[in-house]
């Protein structure tokens, strides 16, 4: 029995690391012609409210893309594509349990438990680039993680950060 406690809080210990990764997945054009993008322009996604996680994900967009070449151009200037963020926010339920003790299952003994169930916040970012001559979508990046509402400025900056890297890492290369 004391194996498959073990077990079981190893299992339960693994998911939790698990959980704290941030997934990223993409999708893109593979008929688009990446090289002849240069400029961009903003439009509007699905922006956040709070306004200065906000102008954290348009400053590490910004940032990325400068450092892919691109220049930021007005709407109105006739950019190359047009760029749009997406955030999301999900609430999970993680139920966590841990029992010791002696004796079967059935017949008793002297066994104890507990459980805990914790709320998780889940954040969800999505880049889409659009070409802006043909207004199809060429690019969409999404990164999901859990969000730890606690995090000081710095933190979320830090997080922000990472996030638009690891999508910035899925662009196409010319």
């Amino acid at each position: 029995m004391r194996i498959g406690t073990f077990v079981t809080a190893a299992i339960v210990a693994v998911m939790g690391t698990v959980a704290l990764a941030q997934n990223v997945s993409f999708d893109f054009d593979k008929s688009a012609d990446f090289s002849r993008f240069r400029t961009y322009a903003w439009v509007k996604g699905t922006i956040l409210s709070d306004e200065l996680n906000h102008g954290r994900i348009v400053s590490a967009v910004n940032g990325q893309l400068a450092m892919r070449g691109f220049s930021q151009v007005a709407p109105g200037a006739k950019p190359d594509v047009l760029v749009a963020y997406h955030a999301t926010f999900d609430r999970d339920l993680q139920i966590t349990g841990f029992s010791t003790g002696w004796g079967g299952y059935r017949f008793g003994g002297n066994r104890s438990g507990t459980a805990r169930a914790e709320e998780i916040l889940t954040g969800t970012l999505a880049l889409d680039m659009v070409d802006a001559h043909s207004n199809t979508i060429v690019w969409r990046a999404i990164a999901s993680k859990d969000v730890d509402v606690k995090a000081n400025p710095e933190k979320r900056e830090k997080n922000i950060n990472r996030a638009v890297e690891k999508l910035f890492k899925t662009y196409p290369r010319k």
